[in-house]
């Protein structure tokens, strides 16, 4: 099967594609070279005619490319806008299967500013920044192009990824090397939030997609999720520990031995749908990973 992936030059494609490699046959495009071996094809999302040729006999696009930060809007809306237009119009021109958009739960909206919790894929969106807007539109040109002409899509919300240092190439911790407050923090609302920590959790969540039938235009959230349901809002505000201990036994012992200091939790994720229909969630929960540090300790 060959898989396109876009944007592979930038944090997700340069860590996703070779171990996507392992078990595809990968073609990255970027408008440079990102630094691996694998086929290069060098494309402008912005140009159709260089996306058109790119996307020729391939059978799943990934769709990474995206402008996170500009001080002006126009650059937002020709890259994640147009370009994503682009790439669905060459999709369904060469009978692309399917094709996987990479938008962030940014789209729905960030910070504390949610009817309810945890957030899931249903939570009424208000996106706020440029990027959020134009990853949200991203998504409604998805489904555009799903109801109107047939194009097999599928959106992931990430949470964002952001690598803690620690993990080999097969995702196994590596316990003389782990930066253990920040890998357990992604858990419990510290540093980067509920990012995905590692490129094996990252690539087996795209590889989940590409070999997972899926509702039309179906769209799942992919990072860390936590346990918590609304009843727990309130103490998480103010007594964090006090919750996490209920769904993490020993953790406030756990904590207070590694040295890492837990804030007010005013949000979180449920990731349980991608649990359910894709069978992806991290490979290790904070349980395994608690248990693993005292057996390793």
């Amino acid at each position: 099967m060959k898989i396109l992936v876009t944007g592979a030059s930038g944090d997700l494609g340069r860590d996703l594609s070779p171990i996507l490699s392992r078990y595809y046959d990968v073609i990255t495009t970027d408008i440079r070279k990102p630094d691996n071996n694998l086929e290069f094809i060098r494309c402008d999302i912005t140009q159709p005619e260089d996306v058109k040729k790119a996307t020729k006999d391939i059978d799943v696009i990934i769709h990474l490319a995206a402008l996170l930060s500009c001080e002006t809007s126009n650059p937002f809306i020709d890259v994640n806008v147009k370009g994503t237009c682009n790439i669905l119009e060459a999709a369904l021109e060469n009978n692309i299967k399917k094709v996987i958009y990479a938008s962030s739960v940014w789209a729905a909206a960030r910070g504390g500013n949610f009817p309810y919790l945890p957030i899931d894929e249903d939570i009424p969106c208000k996106p706020e920044g440029m990027y959020d807007i134009t990853k949200r539109m991203g998504e409604e040109f998805c489904e555009y192009f799903n109801r109107l002409y047939g194009l097999n899509t599928v959106n992931l919300r990430l949470c964002g990824y952001y690598p803690v240092e620690g993990f080999s190439d097969n995702g196994d911790i590596m316990w003389d090397k782990v930066d253990l407050c920040a890998l357990v923090g992604r858990f419990v609302g510290t540093g980067p939030s509920y990012k995905i920590t590692n490129p094996w959790d990252l690539t087996q969540a795209f590889k989940a997609v590409i070999e997972t039938d899926t509702r039309p235009n179906d769209t799942f959230i992919i990072g860390l999720g936590a346990p918590f349901i609304q009843e727990d809002a309130e103490e998480l505000g103010k007594s964090p520990l006090n919750v996490i201990g209920k769904y993490y036994p020993g953790a406030a012992e756990f904590f207070k031995e590694i040295g890492l200091e837990v804030p007010a939790i005013n949000f979180w994720y449920t990731t349980k749908k991608a649990e359910k229909k894709l069978g992806f969630s991290p490979r290790f929960s904070l349980n395994d990973i608690m248990e693993m540090y005292y057996s390793n300790r």
